[in-house]
């Protein structure tokens, strides 16, 4: 689909739904007497209520500008970095830990992105407005998702629907901001009592951004998505969904001088959930997916014959059962497979020239491996507490290509432990947790640290043993405490310093944690303070953990009376000094030490009824000059106009407005 034709298409698709009347349906997670339907707080930042997990609305009207990629979503939640390359391809840092040990699932599916540099990480594809619910679970603190998160799982999940009569619900919403910024978004759920279809077209673009000095950013981004689910409801206890997605993207970064000249997905998922009425049986829950990233990076337009095409396919699913031995004790047994391969194709400076040459190349595979996961999943219930644990057993065979060659194996196991216990207004929480991680694509493809001629095909498995334990205090003034400690064994460091990069097994020390307070000032005020901190050790070298962000913390006041409601938040971001230059993960490494910042963002919005609301607002409001610790070098950032930069700064004062229709 041309991407003209695609916005006149969701514009077009936007009017008429807006001219819909209102009808009344009833899906299958309904408002319960105790919530609001249409709540209208803005939402200034998602914190932990319940040990462990952060569950987020996407659809809540926020605090900073709503972000159009995964990643700076995440960025809103405490103890998430995000390392900033351009405007697109923010790749997301959990408690110092990037990558692979941050487990993304995009509504069930593993999606990875193709590209070596990490243009497209797995967040690249999600625009999180279209989505229900994302959940954040801390740490190694379940084995259910796939291979494990050691760093945390975060899920990003769209519901399943059940109407009771023919009806329609949907919203519609358009953004503008600074630097042209343009988003837009239509999606509806239509069905009857038998069958619904779940649809949602979504469209993000922008020219390049300008930082606090009034410095051209190389930064444009264009990307549009569209998913349409079918669901077939034969019964009250079933669920039957065939869903596709397709996702077409090109973007410029100020990191490299490389071009992303299309970074598409298209995906397939068949879905099938069932409730049993048992003592025994619970429910079944079965889904098959398969999904493939096209990313053709260049530099042609600069004059430059250098080009690549790679490409991702990966496909899957699991087969979970859920089980009620006793009538206090739930449990999950699971069953999952993975398959990924990547291929490239590169052009022949000497005797190719330009895209056509390229996309004639014939593809070569890199790697490919593949994954077989059994698990076990169980919740004790006892008076006034819980006690949850869960263990996992993942077999991987992994072949390349490139390189040396060749063919491993490796049998991984993975668990946790976590006692839940409420006491009035508290809930006490402690885990511990254990996490076996392969190496992934991106580690496997720097060079050996034994053999300058090798990949690092011979890396071991990272270890993860971590300690968690919390305190969650809500009567009036909520405030919520998580922290961890954690000892990884074999953890992969990505070195830069010698005269090739390589990747290496070291062991390594994180800890710290995050803390929050929200109170009601009155019955229009209310405000929050957060607090994120983690350190990082690297033992085996003695010096300090590569890429992990500073202290942070956030300030935030909001307003709602009627139809209006404010906010503002302030962001603070302390200086780091504990860098090891050259040191890091496949994302990045420690450039130099930073300096803090802070920032300051407003927003107003109005409600006209219960349908339609306008929300503006300001970024960056005082114009600071600032990057993140974590930020890429601006090595690409040549711009007409453009002073040279050492990082990639954050954009400088943006404004932005925000119409939202629901129907």
């Amino acid at each position: 689909m041309g991407k003209t034709n695609f916005k006149l298409s969701l514009l077009a698709g936007a009017l008429v739904m807006a001219m819909q009347p209102s009808v009344q349906a009833q899906e299958q997670h309904n408002c319960t007497k105790d919530e609001k339907c249409n709540d209208y707080l803005v939402v200034t930042g998602d914190v932990m209520r319940e040990p462990v997990n952060v569950v987020s609305d996407p659809k809540k009207p926020r605090l900073p500008l709503p972000a159009f990629e995964g990643s700076g979503f995440l960025k809103t939640i405490p103890g998430f970095s995000v390392t900033r390359k351009g405007g697109m391809g923010g790749d997301p840092s959990f408690r110092g830990m990037g990558g692979s040990r941050l487990a993304i699932v995009d509504d069930g599916q593993h999606v990875y992105g193709a590209c070596g540099g990490r243009m497209d990480p797995p967040t690249n594809y999600i625009y999180p407005e279209s989505y229900d619910e994302i959940t954040v679970i801390k740490g190694p603190q379940t084995v259910k998702y796939g291979p494990v998160g050691s760093a945390g799982t975060v899920l990003f999940e769209k519901n399943r629907h059940r109407f009771t009569e023919r009806g329609i619900i949907g919203r519609a919403s358009i953004t503008g901001g600074s630097f042209d910024r343009k988003d837009s978004i239509i999606e509806f759920v239509a069905g009857n009592a038998d069958y619904y279809v779940d649809f949602d077209m979504d469209s993000s673009s922008s020219d390049h951004y300008k930082d606090g000095n009034d410095n051209p950013v190389q930064s444009s981004y264009d990307r549009d998505n569209i998913k349409v689910a079918l669901g077939w409801t034969p019964s009250e206890n079933t669920v039957i969904e065939f869903a596709m997605g397709q996702s077409e993207g090109e973007a410029e970064y100020a990191d490299r001088l490389n071009k992303a000249r299309q970074i598409d997905n298209e995906s397939y998922t068949l879905l099938v959930q069932h409730d049993f009425d048992s003592e025994l049986l619970k429910n079944v829950d079965f889904q098959v997916y398969s999904n493939e990233n096209d990313h053709i990076m260049d530099q042609f337009d600069r004059g430059v014959n250098m080009g690549m095409d790679v490409m991702r396919s990966t496909s899957g699913g699991h087969f979970w059962l859920g089980l009620t031995p006793m009538m206090n004790w739930d449990l999950t047994l699971g069953v999952d497979h993975m398959q990924s391969d990547h291929q490239g194709r590169g052009i022949n400076m000497m005797q190719d020239k330009g895209l056509d040459d390229l996309l004639r190349k014939p593809f070569m595979k890199n790697m490919e491996y593949a994954n077989w996961g059994l698990f076990v999943e169980s919740v004790y219930h006892l008076d006034h507490s819980k006690v949850f644990a869960g263990m996992r057993y993942d077999n991987w065979d992994t072949d390349l290509y490139v390189g040396q060659k060749g063919n491993r194996a490796d049998d991984v196991f993975s668990g946790y432990a976590r006692y839940e216990y409420r006491d009035g207004f508290s809930q006490y929480y402690a885990g511990v947790g254990h996490a076996e991680r392969v190496p992934d694509y991106w580690e496997i493809m720097k060079t050996s640290a034994s053999n300058p001629m090798q990949k690092s095909f011979d890396l071991e498995p990272e270890e993860t043993n971590q300690l968690d334990i919390g305190w969650i205090y809500d009567n009036g003034l909520v405030f919520s405490s998580s922290l961890f400690y954690g000892k990884l064994d074999n953890y992969i460091l990505v070195d830069s310093t010698g005269p090739m990069t390589v990747a290496r097994n070291i062991d390594a020390t994180l800890y710290g944690g995050e803390a929050s307070i929200d109170y009601d000032v009155n019955e229009h005020f209310s405000a929050q303070v957060t607090l994120s901190y983690t350190l990082g050790d690297n033992d085996t070298d003695n010096v300090d953990l590569g890429q992990v962000s500073p202290l942070e913390s956030k300030f935030s006041l909001n307003y709602q009376k009627d139809a209006w409601a404010a906010g503002l938040l302030w962001r603070v971001v302390d200086s780091q000094h504990r860098v090891t230059i050259g040191h890091g993960n496949i994302v990045g490494q420690d450039l130099a030490e930073s300096s803090g910042f802070g920032t300051v963002a407003i927003n107003a919005s109005w409600n006209y009824d219960d349908h339609l609301r306008l929300i503006l607002g300001v970024e960056n409001l005082f114009d600071i000059a600032y990057a993140e610790h974590i930020s890429k070098a601006a090595g690409g950032n040549d711009l007409p106009g453009s002073e040279p930069m050492f990082q990639v700064n954050e954009s400088g004062r943006n404004f932005w407005a925000k119409l939202t229709y629901e129907f």
